[in-house]
């Protein structure tokens, strides 16, 4: 038995649109816990790894959903086409309702507003395995102004394909080149108005990533700041807040020939 209820179809529409950025297929694992997803793209190039927590017992002031009931753990395997449709019909003030009919192999969504609508979405086949998260050590981690990161990206997409990201004293930087030309973007951690949050550097790292990839993850940002760690030829870790409690990161990997994340 799976139920719940939220109050925000901005946030909904905000998790379904991190989530459409890079997969065709959702693999939810929901527990009494929360909402989980952890799933590599089909080119095994980058991953996405959620979380919606339920709220505490007793405190539903602060968290995602308001009503949250589950009884042992399911997979829910949805099309991300399927499940995109279904979520451009919310409107702004709806509320809406979450339940898993086992029987009959249905996700059922209920929007709950000036009418009351229902959908009922066939689950797919959930994979076989699940997707461990990698072990990665990390020598830079910096938190940074989440659109001055979507600017630099879109900076060094006027002239190149990909991105090299690098970290050196109170700086990280972006940088690329192509056939018209080269670009390059520093965000500071020093002066009057930083926008790069912290820094901390074990040593200097640099490297470099496809940036179709990197515009397709900041259409899913929708906070205002953002955490990234990466190391020299190594992924990169990006991870942002949904809502108050959750949080979505991105794991992609180096431009390098035939590197993998798993």
């Amino acid at each position: 038995m799976f139920h719940a209820t939220l109050d925000s179809t901005k946030t909904w529409k905000q998790i379904v649109d991190a989530l459409a950025t890079l997969l065709t297929e959702v693999h939810f694992v929901i527990s009494e816990s929360g909402m989980a997803l952890r799933q590599l793209d089909s080119s095994k190039a980058a991953m996405v790894d959620l979380f919606l927590p339920a709220p505490k017992e007793g405190d539903v002031s602060v968290g995602i959903f308001q009503e949250y009931n589950c009884d042992g753990e399911h997979d829910i395997c949805l099309g991300v086409d399927e499940l995109n449709k279904v979520t451009k019909r919310m409107a702004g003030d709806d509320r809406l309702e979450f339940n898993l009919d086992t029987d009959n192999r249905r996700f059922e969504i209920k929007m709950i507003g000036q009418s009351e609508r229902q959908f009922k979405l066939q689950l797919l086949t959930p994979p076989e395995d699940r997707t461990k998260k990698p072990k990665l050590a990390f020598n830079v981690e910096a938190e940074v102004f989440a659109d001055a990161f979507k600017q630099a990206v879109k900076d060094i997409g006027v002239v190149s394909s990909h991105v090299r990201i690098s970290a050196r004293n109170d700086a990280i930087s972006f940088s690329g080149e192509g056939d018209t030309g080269e670009a390059e973007v520093s965000l500071k951690s020093g002066g009057e108005d930083p926008v790069v949050f912290s820094l901390k550097m074990k040593e200097e790292s640099s490297s470099m990533y496809a940036l179709s990839y990197l515009s397709e993850i900041t259409k899913a940002m929708a906070s205002d700041s953002l955490s990234i760690q990466f190391s020299t030829d190594k992924p990169i870790h990006l991870e942002f807040p949904i809502a108050e409690t959750g949080n979505i990161s991105f794991i992609l990997a180096p431009r390098v020939e035939r590197r993998r994340i798993d």
